[in-house]
């Protein structure tokens, strides 16, 4: 087995569309994939003065950041970005789409989730930024890959 280090670069960022078909996300510059969790404090007094848990709840968001795509003669956009920023104005159920983030490795996290975008602008030499932060909702799928 030969290990290497992974670029980021390399990884693939996927939303699903209407149809089903997972849509690439292009644009992006940086992304965090990051988890969070909530303990249940367990400490008694058999515990000798140590602090003990157990987890309660596990948590997870993905975090993109990166340039706007856009075609200056038709406004037409990259559509993964306009299928992020078309979830963010949605509530309820509407409000969770599919998503996939896949290893250059072919490892695949598959996810549902809801959008917070990122704001979006720029000074006078600036290229457009665009973003979003992803909240996982339920658990995330991993399926270990053989390669892209």
């Amino acid at each position: 087995m030969a290990l290497t280090k992974v670029l980021a670069r390399d990884w693939v960022f996927e939303v699903e569309d209407e149809t089903g078909t997972f849509v690439p996300v292009g644009g992006i510059e940086t992304f965090e994939f990051s988890g969070g969790k909530t303990d249940a404090d367990t400490t008694d007094f058999n515990s000798d003065g140590w602090a003990e848990h157990i987890p309660t709840l596990r948590s997870r968001t993905l975090t993109v950041n990166g340039f706007r795509l856009e075609d200056e003669a038709t406004g037409e956009r990259d559509p993964g970005q306009e299928l992020i920023d078309e979830l963010a104005s949605k509530t309820g159920a509407e409000g969770l789409g599919n998503f996939k983030l896949t290893s250059p490795g072919g490892t695949l996290y598959e996810f549902k989730g809801s959008v917070e975008p990122a704001g979006f602008g720029g000074g006078h030499t600036d290229v457009t930024s665009w973003g979003a932060t992803i909240t996982v909702s339920g658990k995330v799928e991993v399926t270990k890959g053989t390669g892209l």
